[in-house]
């Protein structure tokens, strides 16, 4: 199988040499190794010329990773792709460790690995520091884990070309948050497996990030991130079927009791990616698909308040009317509404007092917490 090796890159003369360099030196050699450059303005385009035959050089106008990206794979000729950041610098055998566990799989699209975190170290070259460990998860929990969070890199995925044909490329409306559209898109779709091989190392760095139209500092990746992520949210909404939330996922016809399921786990993803009004109508929905026996079980109970602490739920609770008039109405009128709100009360709890912050912020996820409840006791 043939590897190609796409790189998109913008601005970023100081890194591309060490992360071209790690990928010359893979010990299972790629078929070709081709770098867009995104219109960059800092002399990558004379660092890049530098290396000859050895890459293959395509320039364009910014426009974005995706766009850039999207030209990389109307030009690749291998059979596998390894989409990998400029910034970021690749293990020896990267390459081999993960055609290996695909050529075991025929039938997967794709394979993930681990990676490990890095820094600048002497001289600006990297310094691997700390290893990501990825979740033990069976395959038909790989869509509805990433959904909530996204666990690994698309850095640390060799994918079939096929699939990316398949799936037509990636969003050039998402300027960030475009690798894990790409990710989810992927699971959906095809089988994926995993490699227990780290195959890169991601580096962390403060320096800028993005394209021209959202360049940003790195401190601020978050909130671009949160923003970007609430627009893949949005979209999980629209194009999924509600059984894709299930596990593992069901086909159309769903029962009373699996829409409610369905519903709740919906709810949690939407709150994972700050979509708050839309976690709270999912929440009333399945709760006006009553189930016999119960308003809202123990495992309903803490569904939501899991919604509440994932992702960007709370970071979102402020600026999309969460304590304004009427938030609450919807889930009041449904059995179990109370003990709904309840739960998203004790989500809020639990997250004062058990995750890392400054006294001030504990403070105010209390007061949010005890503002949540007194909604459901009046």
């Amino acid at each position: 199988m043939k590897v190609s090796v796409i790189v998109p890159t913008f601005n970023r003369a100081n890194y591309i040499a060490e992360c071209l360099d790690s990928l010359l030196t893979q010990s299972m050699p790629a078929h070709e190794i081709i770098v867009v450059d995104d219109g960059s303005e800092d002399g990558t385009s004379e660092l890049l010329e530098a290396y000859g035959t050895r890459i293959r050089y395509v320039r364009k106008e910014n426009g974005g990773k995706p766009s850039a990206v999207n030209l990389g794979l109307s030009l690749a000729e291998g059979d596998l792709i390894w989409i990998f950041d400029d910034d970021d610098v690749a293990l020896a055998d990267a390459i081999e460790t993960r055609v290996a566990v695909l050529s075991l799989h025929p039938e997967a699209g794709f394979v993930y690995s681990p990676h490990f975190y890095g820094s600048d170290g002497p001289g600006g070259r990297i310094a691997r520091g700390r290893p990501h460990v990825l979740p033990q998860i069976a395959h038909e929990q790989l869509l509805s884990v990433l959904m909530e969070g996204c666990f690994f890199h698309l850095a640390t995925a060799l994918v079939r070309a096929s699939a990316y044909r398949t799936l037509g490329g990636f969003d050039t409306n998402l300027l960030s948050s475009e690798d894990y559209d790409m990710q989810l898109r992927l699971a959906r779709h095809f089988r994926g497996v995993v490699s227990t091989a780290p195959c890169f190392v991601f580096r962390q760095h403060t320096g800028l990030r993005g394209a021209k139209a959202i360049r940003y500092a790195g401190a601020d990746r978050g909130k671009v991130f949160r923003r970007f992520d609430q627009r893949v949210g949005h979209k999980l909404r629209a194009e999924l079927p509600l059984g894709d939330y299930l596990v593992p996922r069901q086909a159309d016809g769903l029962s009373a009791q699996q829409q409610r399921q369905a519903l709740l786990a919906r709810a949690v993803v939407m709150g994972s990616k700050g979509c708050i009004p839309e976690l709270l109508q999912d929440a009333a929905t399945a709760l006006s698909h009553h189930v016999e026996g119960h308003s809202l079980s123990h495992s309903e109970y803490e569904q939501l308040a899991r919604a509440i602490r994932t992702g960007y739920a709370y970071d979102a609770l402020g600026d999309q009317g969460w304590g304004g008039a009427g938030w609450e109405a919807p889930l009041l009128a449904q059995p179990g509404g109370r003990k709904a709100i309840l739960a998203l009360a004790d989500g809020i709890w639990r997250m004062a007092r058990g995750y890392p912050g400054s006294a001030r912020e504990r403070w105010q996820k209390l007061r949010s917490a005890a503002m949540t409840a007194l909604v459901a006791l009046k």
